[in-house]
C-alpha cells in the first residue's frame, strides 16, 4: 500500500511538494552550498580530482575530494536533489571540508536530468557512477569497504533505489551505509503533481521505482534525516519508508527548526546526530 494523497486537491499537493515555499531561505542555502563546494574544490590542503567520467554525457561524471596522505579513507558519496530535473554536483560538496578534516573523502555525483533523460536512465546513471567510483578506489585513496551513499530529496530516492538493487547489484553491494535526506520514496503522489510536467515519470516507472515495497540488498546501517519544518508530504514519505523498512537497521533524526534545505547543514556539524551516524557506519 502506498501513500494516501487523494484527499488533497492538485493545488494542495503541488504546494506540499514545493518545499521552497515553506523554507526560510531556499536560494540562500543553495547558493551558500555552491560557494562552499567551490571553496572545497579550490582548497590546497586536500587532493581534488574533478570530472571523472563514468559515461559519455557531460553530466555523467563525479568529483572526488580526499585528505592529503595515502589513505585509504572512508568516503561519503553525495547525490543532489532537484526532482530529477534540475541541480548539479556544483553544490554537493558543502560538507567536504568538515569531512576531510575528520579523515573522510567526499565524492560529488553528477547525473543526467529529465525531461531529456528518463528516471529509469537516471537510476542507472547512479549505479554506473557508484561502480566506477568503487573500481577506482585504489587510485583515489578510498577504502572500497567504507563507501557511504547519501542523497537529498530526489537524491534520497536515488540513494534508496541504489541500495535496493534497482541500479544494479554491483552498485548495491558496494555500499556500506546510506543516508536518506528528505527523500521521496513513493512516486505515485509525485507523478500526480506539477513535478511530472518535467520529470515525466511513467506509470511503469512509478510501479518499478517506488521504494515502499523494495528492500535493501545488504544489511547495512541506514540513516533517515528530515527537518521538522518540512511539508507534510515529505514527512509522510520518510515515515512510510521507515515503517516499510522496520526490519532494517534504520535510525531517524528530525532536527527542530530545520526545513527542506537547511537540514543539509546537519552534515556540516561533526557534533550532529547525522554526522555521528555517518562516522559510525564504517567505524
Amino acid at each position: 500500500m502506498g501513500l494516501k494523497f487523494d484527499h488533497l486537491t492538485r493545488e494542495e499537493l503541488d504546494h506540499q511538494l514545493s518545499p521552497s515555499r515553506s523554507a526560510k531561505d531556499a536560494m540562500g542555502v543553495l547558493n551558500r552550498h555552491v560557494a562552499m563546494t567551490q571553496s572545497a574544490l579550490d582548497a590546497d590542503d586536500c587532493v581534488v580530482r574533478r570530472d571523472i567520467a563514468y559515461g559519455p554525457a557531460p553530466e555523467q561524471c563525479f568529483d572526488v575530494i580526499t585528505p592529503s596522505g595515502t589513505g585509504p579513507f572512508p568516503c561519503l558519496v553525495f547525490i543532489h536533489g532537484g526532482f530529477w530535473q534540475e541541480g548539479s554536483k556544483a553544490g554537493s560538496g558543502f560538507a567536504a571540508k568538515e569531512l576531510v578534516q575528520n579523515g573522510w573523502a567526499c565524492a560529488l555525483i553528477g547525473y543526467r536530468l529529465t525531461p531529456k533523460t528518463s528516471l529509469t536512465q537516471i537510476v542507472a546513471d547512479i549505479g554506473e557512477a557508484v561502480v566506477a567510483l568503487s573500481g577506482a578506489c585504489p587510485d583515489l585513496g578510498i577504502d572500497p569497504g567504507a563507501i557511504v551513499l547519501a542523497g537529498h530529496s530526489a537524491g534520497g530516492h536515488l540513494t534508496a533505489a541504489t541500495i535496493c538493487g534497482l541500479a544494479g547489484s554491483q552498485a548495491a553491494t558496494a555500499i556500506a551505509g546510506a543516508v536518506l535526506i528528505s527523500g521521496v520514496f513513493d512516486l505515485a503522489p509525485i507523478a500526480a503533481s506539477y513535478v511530472n510536467d518535467l520529470a515525466r515519470i511513467s506509470d511503469p516507472e512509478v510501479a518499478a521505482l517506488s521504494l515502499l515495497h523494495a528492500r535493501p540488498v545488504k544489511d547495512i546501517p541506514i540513516h533517515m534525516l528530515i527537518g521538522a519544518d518540512e511539508p507534510a508530504a515529505f514527512q509522510a514519505q520518510t515515515q512510510y519508508l521507515r515503517a516499510a523498512w522496520a526490519d532494517a537497521r534504520v535510525t531517524v533524526d528530525t532536527p527542530k527548526g530545520r526545513d527542506h534545505f537547511d537540514v543539509l547543514d546537519e552534515l556540516i556539524d561533526p557534533a550532529s546526530p547525522t554526522f555521528r551516524q555517518i562516522v559510525k557506519m564504517v567505524s
